[in-house]
């Protein structure tokens, strides 16, 4: 069964254009992202982010003008389009790469200060501990030489103290370690282990990855775009009146006759059908309203006339 094409519908038409926006947004980012980390000072930003953002504008458009030489049945100009895509998609991949890999980096060395910030924690609660063992010695001394009342007390109350403090760092350093790992860096450390790899090119295969496919989930909805622009403006050009080239006079549209309308025409011709509107609309099914047209073209087409009684007629 043949299925004929209809225009996208507003919402579907929303809804890719807001995924096409938000992929090419997203490339955008990720790509300025390397390159604004390029060169610290302002005049240079300036310029690299606009060298980026002409890349990225640059190749989408590349990709919907391939659409069109494709379209033209362009294979020369359309497999020019595709090099010269190739070239820009390849820069900002390995822009995105970049930037991607260098939000990651940010993420880690997050990380690694949170981790060095529970080490340091650690380190102080040990130190404590070391030196309330320290002072318990020192309190067995005292017990041993029978002074008990001279220095044991002021070691046990030094000890508590120690005590509540390694307590406070103890919570200090929980409450630091529960936002010690992101959920990326926990993900890679999971896919390392998994894989035996090390974690530097998990990270790696993980940016190149979600850049490409950034990049074609961008360039399939330009392409889906660019298609439905094509045959919407196919669809206007039908209904265009032809210009001849020497009278330059616009002829008039031509409606599409639906194939229905070839049966009553040989049904009228054989006299198996009564000429009148509502024996063709009990024939088709179909309301007057639709039947109008049809006389319509019976008139325009010269298969039937007007009688003076205004009642129409099959011409012989």
């Amino acid at each position: 069964m043949h299925y004929q094409r209809l225009p996208k519908g507003h919402f579907a038409l929303t809804v890719v254009y807001l995924i096409t926006g938000a992929s090419i947004a997203a490339s955008m980012v990720f790509s300025l992202l390397l390159f604004l980390s390029l060169e610290q000072g302002l005049l240079m930003k300036l310029m690299f982010g606009g060298l980026a953002l002409v890349f990225e504008v640059g190749k989408f458009y590349i990709w919907y003008e391939m659409g069109e030489r494709v379209s033209r049945r362009d294979s020369v100009g359309a497999a020019k389009a595709l090099c010269f895509y190739a070239v820009l998609a390849g820069l900002s991949i390995a822009g995105s790469v970049g930037g991607i890999n260098a939000a990651t980096n940010t993420l880690l060395e997050g990380d690694a200060a949170k981790a060095g910030e529970v080490q340091s924690y650690n380190d102080k609660i040990a130190g404590l501990e070391r030196e309330i063992d320290i002072n318990e010695q020192a309190a067995q001394a005292y017990i041993d030489m029978k002074r008990i009342a001279n220095g044991m007390t002021n070691m046990l109350e030094r000890n508590a103290d120690l005590r509540q403090r390694q307590d406070e760092l103890r919570r200090e350093r929980d409450q630091v370690a529960i936002t010690s790992q992101s959920s990326l860096m926990g993900l890679m450390s999971s896919l390392a282990d998994g894989l035996g790899w090390p974690l530097s090119r998990v990270q790696f295969g993980i940016v190149a990855a979600l850049s490409m496919l950034l990049d074609f989930f961008a360039a399939f909805f330009i392409a889906l775009l660019g298609d439905e622009l094509r045959f919407r403006r196919s669809q206007k050009q039908a209904q265009l009146p032809v210009i001849t080239e020497a009278s330059q006079e616009a002829s008039p549209v031509v409606p599409v006759r639906p194939a229905y309308y070839h049966e009553v025409v040989n049904k009228l011709r054989a006299g198996e059908l009564r000429c009148a509107k509502g024996a063709v609309s009990r024939m088709l099914e179909k309301p007057l309203e639709e039947v109008e047209d049809i006389f319509h073209w019976l008139l325009q087409d010269g298969i039937v006339y007007r009688k003076p009684n205004r009642h129409f007629a099959v011409k012989v």
